[in-house]
């Protein structure tokens, strides 16, 4: 099974570190609303900057699996051009080349599917943190409105 990208593993730990923290810190002493309000803002600063975190390490995976496909693409392209060169199969004077091109996609394959496989386990780590960062974030909002330093009209966009 694919492993987390290390910008991801750093990302996550920090935030469960910081949520356990925060938690920790409730239940050794009670903290006035106005502090929890002010450390919930600063988790959620830190929870913001591990969910970009994420994110941009998802698009840099992202990019490099597309420039992997294209290379697929055009390696599969060169086969068929080959296969394609004469009806009862490729021209010995080709063979050699053809072999080359054959053999590099198919020792490519198992890389660019634990490549896939790893985006795909990255994502749902990225999911999980931006998940932890949005109910972060209605806990922040909940508190805020609770403590009147922000109200409900607030949060609405006008319709217009």
């Amino acid at each position: 099974m694919p492993l987390l990208s290390r910008p991801l593993k750093i990302s996550f730990t920090v935030a469960a570190i910081m949520l356990v923290a925060i938690v920790v810190v409730d239940l050794v002493r009670p903290v006035s609303p106005e502090q929890r309000l002010r450390a919930l803002r600063r988790e959620l600063r830190v929870q913001r900057a591990a969910a970009d975190s994420c994110l941009e390490a998802l698009r840099l995976e992202e990019s490099a699996l597309r420039s992997t496909d294209e290379k697929f693409d055009s390696l599969r392209a060169v086969i068929e051009g080959y296969e394609e060169l004469d009806p009862r199969g490729v021209p010995a004077d080709s063979y050699d080349a053809y072999i080359d091109a054959f053999n590099a996609y198919n020792e490519a394959i198992p890389a660019r599917e634990e490549a896939g496989e790893t985006l795909q386990v990255n994502w749902a780590a990225c999911r999980e943190i931006v998940a932890m960062h949005n109910q972060l974030a209605d806990s922040a909002r909940a508190l805020a409105e609770e403590l009147g330093v922000i109200n409900d009209a607030v949060r609405r966009v006008p319709s217009e």
